[in-house]
């Protein structure tokens, strides 16, 4: 049945559905849901102008469309591969729909940047500083150094406009009666260039046991090449998410990915990662608000197949915290986590 034809009940009813499915697969359904979550959006606020339904439910809805779009948008064509045409096209859907939200902003400055749409760039990360002001959600605020990055590329953005510009100038062909000014572009060139070295020195976190530190792609993809022995490697690249050990990889999914990512950087056994701490993971995968003990059981076992299928001695640890089911890392092996700072969100790091 067309989701059009459908009533709001029967949208709720096949929205669990598909949550059931992708507990019981190792598959996703991201682009499903967000269809769903587009129709039940858009029957709310319909029923909201008529005054037939309080909004809170407008914005639990939303929330989750937003999430989807912003997390889940780069893979929708394929689970495991990255497409920048995807995501563009469903991080400016998430703006029609949270169009102060500074990391959807970001991110587009930084695909449009990365494909030298500069003027778009530009746009998009004057945006992203401006909603940073008056956004009242933590969630999606940008952090200290997207700040800072924000601001670099804003810049960067200018002189590449500035630059093209003043050389569309000096090859018209046309003869000015007047002498054109005689701009000095090399010390913004020079600005230019190191405003960039920075920015790909400066591209990736690298986290390991001992420290945090940032590096560039090429450092990540020589590491990535030659992964020290016994060491577990989670790199968060370009195209997919790897999960490398020793001459074994495996490309994972995004929601494993950041699991991974959380356990092995955040979690111990004396802090072990519960339902509530992992609540932000699985904001697409439960309906009432709350995380269902299966969902997240079935969650874990899938990432335990995942580091069995890169032949990963057993790490992730199984614990009772506070009356709860809880997971932890054991420390038993070395780590090295890599990702964009560019593709952060904070409360999913």
């Amino acid at each position: 049945m067309r989701l059009k034809k459908m009533t709001l009940e029967e949208l709720e009813e096949l929205e669990q559905e598909l949550h059931d499915q992708e507990q019981e697969s190792d598959y996703s359904l991201y682009s499903r849901k967000i269809k769903v979550y587009e129709e039940i959006y858009n029957r709310l606020r319909k029923l909201g102008k008529e005054k037939k339904e309080d909004n809170s439910y407008l914005k639990y809805v939303t929330k989750k469309l937003v999430f989807n779009l912003i997390h889940y948008g780069t893979f929708l064509k394929m689970q495991y591969e990255k497409d920048d045409q995807t995501a563009i096209h469903c991080l400016k859907k998430a703006l029609n729909y949270d169009s102060r939200n500074p990391s959807a902003a970001y991110r587009l400055g930084f695909l449009s940047y990365k494909h030298k749409d500069y003027e778009s760039a530009l746009h998009y990360f004057q945006k992203a500083i401006e909603n940073q002001e008056y956004y009242d959600q933590k969630d999606y605020c940008l952090n200290e150094k997207q700040v800072v990055n924000a601001h670099l590329y804003l810049t960067n953005s200018a002189l590449h406009i500035a630059k093209y510009t003043y050389e569309k100038i000096i090859g018209l062909p046309y003869k000015s009666q007047q002498e054109l000014p005689n701009y000095e572009f090399s010390s913004l060139y020079q600005s230019l260039t190191e405003n960039e070295k920075y920015l790909e020195r400066h591209a990736f976190y690298k986290i390991s046991q001992d420290e945090t530190t940032t590096c560039s792609k090429e450092e990540c993809e020589e590491l990535i090449t030659n992964v020290p022995l016994n060491t577990i490697v989670l790199y968060f690249n370009d195209r997919n998410i790897k999960l490398v050990y020793n001459e074994n990889e495996v490309n994972i999914s995004q929601n494993h990915g950041d699991m991974l990512r959380y356990l092995l950087t955040k979690s111990s056994v004396d802090s072990p990662a519960t339902r509530i701490t992992l609540h932000n993971f699985f904001l697409d995968s439960h309906v009432k608000g709350v995380v269902n003990k299966d969902a997240l059981i079935k969650a874990i076992s899938r990432l335990r197949n995942k580091l069995r299928s890169c032949e990963i001695p057993s790490i992730i640890q199984t614990t009772n915290y506070r009356g709860e089911t809880a997971y932890y890392f054991d420390r038993t092996l070395p780590y090295i986590v890599m990702y964009r700072v560019d593709e952060e969100i904070e409360y999913l790091s």
